[in-house]
This record gives C-alpha cells, sequence and structure tokens, in this order.
C-alpha cells in the first residue's frame, strides 16, 4: 500500500481512532516486544495465514508427513465453515423476500440475480469433456457437504446422493450424534450435520405453487430453486442442456440423484419442459474424447479429500497427495462463490424494490439465523484459541492475508480478505493463481461493476458506519460480527474496515485480546453503547 493511499485509508475509515497508537506506528512491520508476551510467534501467524493447499504441498515436498493430522483436521473444519452459512442465509433472504412480497416476487427476484450470480459458473462447464465434467459436478457436491456414491451405467454417470449436500441437510432433522460431533465417519465417508430449518423456530420458506424453479411440485424447500436454476434453467440456457438432470427427493429422508448423460441427445424430453423450456431438436454437441473412469477413480470421487489425503499417506503415495494439492483451492470455494455473489444480489433486490430499511431487517434475521452458532462458538474461547478459529474461517472464505500481533490487538491485512473483498474488488484476479511461497490468489468478481451493479447504500446507517455509497454485502459484516455479537456478549468479534477509497486495497479487521479495552468509539459507529463491565478473554 502507497503511503498516499495508507492516510486515505486511516482518514476514510478512522483507524486511528480503533487501534493503540503503538500498533498504527507499527502497522506492517515486525511486532516488537519480547516472545514470552505474544501468543503467537512471526511463523506461527504465517502459517495461520497459508492456504492448506501451500501446506500439503510443502509436506509432499519434504516427505514429511508429521503435519498432515493438522492439515486433515483443518479441511474438514473448512470444507462448511463457510457454505453452509451461506447456503442458510441464502435461504433466509429467500424466505424474507417470500413473506414480504410473496412467491411470484422472489421467482422475479431469484432468477435475476441468480442469473448475474450464476452464469461465469455455469459457463464454466462449457466445452468440457465427459470425464472432466463429471469431476467438475463432483467436486461441487463434495465442497456442499454432500454424502454421495457414483455409478457408470451404460446411458449416464449417475450420482446418489443421501443426503445431497445442505441443500437436503438443510431440511432433515438434526442425527442423534450431533449433539457430541460436528461429522459422522461412515467407512470412507462422512456423513454431515443436518439442521432442520424448515421446521420450528427457522422455518425457512416452502414454495407452495409448481413452476419451473420448483420441476413443477408443489411444497418444495426454498433452497431447491437455486440448484434446479443453476444446474438445469441456465444451464439450458446458456449450454443448451442441463449440467445435471436433477431427480428430486420424495421427502427429507429420501435420497437424490443427479444424471450426467453421456450421449446429451438422450436427455429426456421432459427434462426440459418440466422447467418451461423446450428440448433442442438438433445441434447439441458431443463430449470431446476422454478417457473412461476406473472403478478405483468411481470409488473415491465421493470420498472428502481429508480422508484421501489419510489413505495416501497410509500408502506413502506422494503422486495422489500431489494431486490433490492441484485441485484443493477450486474445491475450496467451488461451491460457495457463487453463492456469496447471490447473496449479494439478493441484498441488492431487496434494498432496490422493498427500500434500505427491509434490508437492514433481512440482515437482523440473518443475524439471528447464522451468526448464533459463530457467537455461541467464540463465548468461550479464550483470544488465541478464537484467532485460530478465525483464521481457518478467512481461509475458508478463499482469502489472501496477514496477521500481525500487537500488544493489545491482532490485526489481519488482506487484498482481498474475505468474500467482501473479493467482491468489491475489480476483476484484476480471474482465476485462482499462486502468488508467493506462502500465498495464493483466489477470483474477484467485480460485483459493483457492470454488468451486475450491486447496490451501494444511499442512507447513512449504522451498518454502513454512518457513510453512503457503502457496499451493500459489506453492511452484514456490521451487522453479524459487530452489532449482532455487542447485543448477545457484550463486545465486537472483531471490526472491519474495507477499502472503500481503493477497490483493490486492503481490508483491515482488529481483535482485541481483550474486550474491555474495546474504545468506545467501535459502538458508538455501529449506533451502540460500551458496558460498563465486560468479560475477559485472556
Amino acid at each position: 500500500m502507497s503511503e498516499l493511499t495508507r492516510r486515505e485509508f486511516v482518514a476514510g475509515l478512522s483507524l486511528a481512532s480503533l487501534v493503540p497508537a503503538a500498533a498504527q506506528a507499527a502497522a506492517g512491520t515486525q511486532p516488537e516486544g519480547p516472545a514470552s508476551e505474544r501468543l503467537f510467534t512471526d511463523e506461527q501467524l504465517d502459517l495461520l495465514a497459508t492456504p492448506l493447499s501451500i501446506h500439503l504441498e510443502r509436506a509432499v515436498r519434504s516427505r514429511d508427513t508429521s503435519r498432515l493430522g493438522w492439515i486433515t483436521a483443518q479441511m474438514d473444519m473448512e470444507r462448511l465453515a463457510i457454505y453452509d452459512s451461506y447456503l442458510q442465509w441464502v435461504a433466509v433472504l429467500q424466505t424474507f423476500i417470500v413473506q414480504e412480497s410473496g412467491e411470484e416476487r422472489h421467482d422475479d427476484a431469484l432468477r435475476q440475480m441468480g442469473e448475474h450470480s450464476f452464469r461465469e459458473f455455469v459457463l464454466a462447464y462449457r466445452g468440457l469433456t465427459l470425464r472432466d465434467h463429471v469431476d467438475a459436478v463432483a467436486r461441487r457436491l463434495r465442497a456442499a457437504g454432500s454424502t454421495f456414491r457414483v455409478e457408470d451405467l451404460p446411458d449416464r454417470v449417475r450420482f446418489r446422493l443421501d443426503p445431497w449436500g445442505g441443500v437436503v441437510r438443510q431440511w432433515r432433522a438434526p442425527a442423534a450424534w450431533q449433539a457430541t460431533a460436528p461429522r459422522q465417519r461412515v467407512g470412507d465417508e462422512y456423513v454431515y450435520q443436518n439442521f432442520g430449518a424448515y421446521s420450528a423456530p427457522t422455518r425457512l420458506a416452502v414454495l407452495g405453487r409448481g413452476r419451473p424453479l420448483t420441476q413443477g411440485r408443489d411444497n418444495l424447500p426454498c433452497f431447491f430453486a437455486t440448484e434446479i436454476l443453476f444446474l438445469e434453467i441456465l444451464a439450458i440456457e446458456l449450454l443448451g442442456y442441463p449440467i445435471a438432470v436433477i431427480t428430486l427427493p420424495r421427502d427429507a429422508e429420501d435420497v437424490a440423484y443427479l444424471d450426467v448423460y453421456k450421449d446429451l441427445s438422450n436427455i429426456p424430453a421432459e427434462a426440459y419442459s418440466r422447467v418451461g423450456t423446450a428440448k433442442p431438436a438438433s445441434g447439441l454437441p458431443a463430449w470431446p474424447a476422454s478417457a473412461p473412469f476406473t472403478a478405483e477413480e468411481l470409488a473415491v470421487m465421493g470420498m472428502p479429500p481429508s480422508i484421501r489425503v489419510a489413505r495416501a499417506a497410509e500408502k506413502g503415495d506422494w503422486a495422489q497427495l500431489q494431486a490433490i494439492v492441484e485441485t484443493m483451492d477450486d474445491e475450496l470455494v467451488r461451491a460457495k462463490d457463487s453463492l456469496g455473489i447471490l447473496i449479494n444480489g439478493l441484498l441488492t433486490w431487496i434494498a432496490r424494490n422493498l427500500g434500505e430499511t427491509q434490508a437492514e431487517r433481512a440482515l437482523v434475521r440473518t443475524a439471528e439465523v447464522v451468526m448464533a452458532p459463530y457467537v455461541d462458538a467464540v463465548r468461550g474461547l479464550r483470544i488465541k484459541e478464537a484467532i485460530e478459529m478465525w483464521a481457518m474461517v478467512w481461509r475458508s472464505h478463499g482469502s489472501t492475508f496477514n496477521i500481525e500481533e500487537h500488544d493489545d490487538v491482532f490485526i489481519f491485512r488482506g487484498r482481498p480478505l474475505g468474500a467482501c473483498g473479493r467482491m468489491w474488488a475489480t476483476r484484476y484476479q480471474p482465476r485462482i493463481e499462486r502468488i508467493s511461497e506462502s500465498r495464493i490468489r483466489y477470483p474477484t468478481f467485480g460485483s459493483y461493476n457492470e454488468p451486475m451493479c450491486c447496490h451501494l447504500m444511499r442512507e447513512p446507517r449504522g451498518i454502513t458506519y454512518g457513510k453512503t455509497a457503502y457496499p451493500i454485502y459489506s453492511t452484514h459484516c456490521h451487522m453479524l460480527h459487530e452489532i449482532y455479537a455487542i447485543d448477545q456478549i457484550g463486545y465486537p468479534l472483531w471490526v472491519e474496515l474495507h477499502p472503500l477509497h481503493d477497490r483493490d486495497g486492503e481490508t483491515v479487521h482488529i481483535h482485541y485480546k481483550d474486550p474491555a479495552k474495546w474504545p468506545a468509539e467501535a459502538y458508538r459507529r455501529v449506533g451502540r453503547s460500551k458496558p460498563a463491565v465486560l468479560p475477559s478473554r485472556t
């Protein structure tokens, strides 16, 4: 960051009012003071911010398996840390629109914003071989917490999903084992948590009328509409054929199927008509030539990468471990990026069609549903454990960042840091790229530029720090991480400063080691007052 940009950054976002003077002076330099006063070394902080693909690559290069246990545990935590929250958030916004405006306007909002959000992700399937297409579908399913097996049938490759990722796990009632574990291993598969979110108390919307977004089904949980839009409707419009033909489960406990046809002309006409389109009479492409799948490849396709790493390490199969490295970063963001952009789009639709006050109400509801587990998780953590957890969360966002430790604060700096940064930034990073020995930069989206032009808030509010022209997606940071946390536990989880003056600049997160030391300004700017007594987290 140039000195001019740094001055603009501090002036525009009041960094000086939130961070102790000593930390400001040391910003971007090595923290001072004896190591015994610190909770982490510089090396430990660097490792916390390093993508897991690089950790695994280093282990492969050195033939050192000593850290594989930590790597696989972090992989399991990263997998759904953001995806499940995003899925709930999308469904909360769908539910809000249904309740405030009805199902017809919900369909308009989802169709309009989903087309912008999903288009480039659907087009990424264009021109693939059958083999690469099936592999891409499998990566998306793994990234969504699906438990599935793959069959190579004479006319199709079939995914048998039980359950189908978050789309069904939000529907199914929680299992008994969830009281003591975040996931359950069954053989070489994981079964992930269920949420029962279409029942009390969350009560996500159930779409009650059959139409293309429900495949003609009545009483379909609302999030299914996003999958039908992505895999079938938009794919047919943009590619001429579904990415996969969906067989919906009859109820929450039923199995779902996704079918990828080997000859696209054999896709049933009914797969088109039920989503309101017609099958092309001719002109569907043929798959480019590729090798068939082996039985072993099909057997491991549904296996979570962490289990594949452990199995390969047991066999000393370094080539397989390196092959996993090559796909880890794509799989990290494959399922969640399109949902993050859809959230931005739905918030934009609400603000422009229902008003910014309603958009803020939608964020309040989001906080109540999505943030409660995180606040409960961090409530009893010491600051060292909390920093480790938040590092995992920001890695799982697809962030490029560093962490500094000072006497009173931790500062996370990223370009871009989190989905906010990647959506606010211009499209300077079109694909995943290794940018140094220890960092990867993930795609940026330019969501506030043409053609999507997401909403910039016009009314100054607590969720905009009293500013106008504030990116609407970024307002959730102040609602969920600051306002909601203050109301629940008395202090912010962290304060997030966005680069309003430089879309491709640094985002900064400030974490106080002792909650009592949060300055009153951190409360005032979001319309709250600092409590007289706060708990200790040191």
